[in-house]
C-alpha cells in the first residue's frame, strides 16, 4: 500500500512540474511573439511635375523602370517663349509611371511621372512597457522571414510617435480587459536590390539591449 502511495505521489510531482515547465515554455513562446515587431516593407512615391510656363515636350529621356539619380533629366519642354526647360528627378529611384509623351502639351502642375525612392521604410508598433528600449537614429537590425535573404538589412529609427488610434483599443483576456498604449515607430532601411516593398520586415526587440 505505501508503494503504491510512494508510486502515486512520483506520478503527481512529474505531472506538476511538467505542466509547470510546458506553461513556462508557453511563456516564454508568448514573449517572444511579442518581441518579435512586424511590418511592410514601403517605399515612397514622388510625383513629378511640370513647374515652368505652358510648353511642349520636345524630349523624353526616361521610360518606365528605368534608374535614376537625383538632378537626372526626364523631359526636356519648349516653352511658348521659345526657351528649353528640363524636368529633373528630385530624387534617386526609380521611373515607376511616364504620364505624359513628346508632343504633347503641359501647362504649370501638371503631373509628368512618378519615381519612387530606392530608401525604404517599416513602421510598427510598440508597447509603452518596451518603448523605452528604442531610441531616435538607433540602428537596429531589420529581418525578413518570409524571403530567402541571409543577410539582415540595417535599420535606423527615423521616428517614434504616439498612436492615437491605439488609445482606446482594448484587449479581452481570459480575467477582464486592459488598456494598450502603442507607439508609432518608423525604421529607415538603406535601399537594397534584394529588397522590394511589400515584403514583411520584422525587428526582434530581444535583440536591443534595454
Amino acid at each position: 500500500m505505501k508503494v503504491k502511495t510512494t508510486v502515486y505521489l512520483v506520478l503527481a510531482v512529474l505531472l506538476i512540474a511538467g505542466g509547470s515547465l510546458l506553461a513556462i515554455k508557453g511563456r516564454d513562446a508568448v514573449s517572444q511573439a511579442e518581441n518579435r515587431k512586424q511590418g511592410i516593407l514601403e517605399s515612397e512615391q514622388t510625383a513629378v511635375r511640370y513647374g515652368s510656363n505652358p510648353g511642349k515636350i520636345i524630349e523624353v529621356s526616361v521610360a518606365a523602370g528605368d534608374t535614376v539619380k537625383k538632378g537626372d533629366s526626364l523631359f526636356k519642354v519648349q516653352t511658348a517663349e521659345g526657351s528649353d526647360v528640363e524636368v529633373i528627378a528630385p530624387e534617386d529611384g526609380f521611373v515607376t509611371k511616364i504620364a505624359a509623351n513628346e508632343g504633347d502639351a503641359i501647362a504649370q502642375g501638371m503631373p509628368l511621372a512618378v519615381v519612387q525612392k530606392t530608401a525604404y521604410y517599416t513602421d510598427i508598433y510598440v508597447q509603452e512597457s518596451q518603448i523605452q528600449k528604442l531610441q531616435l537614429n538607433q540602428s537596429v537590425k531589420v529581418h525578413f522571414p518570409n524571403v530567402k535573404i541571409t543577410d539582415d538589412a540595417e535599420g535606423v529609427i527615423a521616428s517614434i510617435a504616439a498612436a492615437p488610434q491605439f488609445a482606446s483599443l482594448r484587449m479581452s483576456r481570459e480575467k477582464g480587459q486592459a488598456d494598450l498604449s502603442m507607439y508609432l515607430v518608423r525604421v529607415a532601411i538603406a535601399s537594397d536590390d534584394k529588397l522590394m516593398p511589400g515584403m514583411t520586415a520584422e525587428v526582434d526587440l530581444d535583440e536591443i539591449a534595454s
